[in-house]
């Protein structure tokens, strides 16, 4: 079994509020860009992880468990249907083309 109805609504405000909010994780992508790495990639590497560590600490707190399988696959595929709209957040807010 993945997500429940519930985690699923909860992983989708984790990302809209990141996408609501974006300087909560670029200011950082801005300051902490090392050398060869692009800014954007950088960002987008933030942003994945910022909402993984919040969904997945919520989820441990609110279930006293980690995310079997199913519920990690179920993760990947909505993070990665929304992929596409978290990098428009981020060119956006970089000013970028």
């Amino acid at each position: 079994m993945g997500l429940d109805v519930i985690e699923e609504k909860n992983l989708n405000e984790t990302i809209t509020y990141t996408l609501d909010y974006p300087r909560v994780v670029l200011t950082e992508a801005k300051l902490l860009a090392l050398n060869g790495a692009t800014l954007p990639d950088f960002a987008f590497g933030l942003y994945v992880g910022y909402i993984s560590g919040v969904f997945f600490d919520g989820f441990l707190r609110r279930n006293k468990r980690f995310l079997n399988e199913e519920e990690m696959s179920d993760f990947h595929s909505m993070l990665f249907k929304r992929t596409p709209e978290i990098w428009l957040k981020i060119k956006a807010h970089l000013k970028l083309k």
